[in-house]
């Protein structure tokens, strides 16, 4: 009984390689609802079979959205010039630093306060605390967030280069305390 448990978990682990081997520029097969990246996976609710869901929502381990990073201010080796805005008002604050590759216009900074959800998806009131009309590669910013609960009250939006106004709601995973931005 015990080599049969043993050998399930073997060919259990094999098919979860195997998924992660198979992959193309980053994702699985088109409709297996897992994403890789670098060696790590992760499912993607709703992304198997059927509609693919728009999967802006952030990498964890990337810790990225299309145009901007965030990253703990603890885990940043060299910060470079930058600005600094405190949107917590409640201790402790935790410090991330956003960087961008290009220049980007009307990034936010957001105050989130859950309000409802609609095709399970959440609504959130939101209101601007620090606004940044071109967000430039040449300097960073540190924002100063206070984390109240598991529901996410704080994130950002920033105006893409197609023009659409794009809105990520920021959190702490639960799982291994690294950043995720949620598109909303």
């Amino acid at each position: 009984m015990k080599k049969m448990t043993v050998m399930v978990a073997a060919l259990a682990l094999a098919l979860g390689v195997s998924v992660c081997s198979a992959q193309n520029n980053g994702l699985a097969a088109e409709n297996s609802g897992i994403n890789c990246k670098d060696g790590v996976c992760e499912f993607v609710p709703g992304a198997a079979g059927g509609e693919r869901t728009a999967f802006a929502a952030i990498n964890p381990y990337n810790n990225a959205v299309p145009d901007i990073e965030g990253e703990w201010a603890r885990d940043v080796k060299q910060l470079g010039p930058h600005d600094v805005f405190t949107a917590g008002q409640t201790e402790p604050l935790a410090g991330i630093v956003f960087s961008v590759n290009n220049p980007i216009k009307n990034f936010k900074v957001l105050s989130l306060h859950l309000k409802d959800f609609s095709d399970g998806k959440p609504v959130f009131l939101v209101k601007e605390l620090y606004t940044k009309d071109v967000f430039r590669p040449d300097r960073q910013l540190l924002v100063r967030f206070s984390f109240i609960g598991s529901i996410p009250n704080n994130g950002i939006s920033y105006t893409d280069g197609n023009g659409k106004t794009r809105y990520y709601s920021i959190s702490e995973s639960g799982m291994d305390g690294s950043l995720v931005f949620s598109e909303f």
